[in-house]
């Protein structure tokens, strides 16, 4: 026997109800689905990104010899040439480029500031000098400070607070390794200093305070 609906225009009324309600649950779903994706993928990239192998970083570490702050003529013997830490100025110098030479004191200072020092021989050619001025141009000399050093037993020498990377040219030129250990040394330690401090810092022109 045939069962007879009382009621079509309320089983129809139900029916939609109940459609209406599955694909709510369905979008609910795609919607939960969706961002459970994008969450495990957030997670992927920051797996990947803290497991991903590393270049080598360049340079020889160098126990942290302090912080104190000392007059320029103060006597100090430093455990690497040039210095990475100990005793230093009051005031580190202004960031940039300098063509003349200053008191090791007033850059230990940027180092301690999360600095980059790069100091060279004066007898290296001027290909080599445009070479590290385009290299410090390139980051728009944040965080850089470069200038010529008499007294580097290397042609090159590249200081962060308690890390020192140095070498020498061989064909009036830095290579490509040497210039890719450069970008690494500067890219991993910038800002590695005890103080962080901002670019923006003011800081003293060398030559005021010889």
């Amino acid at each position: 026997m045939e069962q007879i609906i009382q009621n079509p225009k309320a089983e129809l009324k139900k029916s939609r109800v109940e459609e209406a309600l599955a694909a709510r649950r369905r979008k609910k779903i795609l919607r939960w689905s969706g961002g459970g994706l994008i969450v495990i993928l957030f997670i992927g990239i920051i797996f990947w990104y803290a497991t991903r192998p590393q270049a080598p970083l360049p340079g020889v570490f160098y126990a942290n010899q302090g912080q104190d702050h000392v007059a320029l003529d103060h006597q100090d013997t430093y455990n690497s040439n040039p210095p990475t830490s100990g005793p230093h100025y009051l005031s580190p110098a202004n960031w940039g480029v300098y063509d003349y030479e200053s008191n090791d004191k007033i850059f230990i200072h940027n180092l301690e500031h999360g600095g980059i020092w790069i100091s060279y021989k004066p007898s290296v050619s001027k290909d080599v000098v445009a070479e590290l001025k385009s290299f410090v141009d390139s980051f728009s000399g944040s965080k850089l400070i470069m200038a010529p050093r008499s007294a580097n037993d290397a042609d090159v020498a590249v200081a962060a607070w308690t890390r020192l990377y140095k070498f020498n040219i061989s064909d009036g030129h830095l290579s490509d390794q040497q210039k890719k250990d450069l970008e690494t040394f500067y890219v991993r330690l910038k800002n590695h200093g005890p103080e962080n401090v901002p670019d923006a810092m003011k800081g003293v022109d060398p030559k005021s305070v010889r």
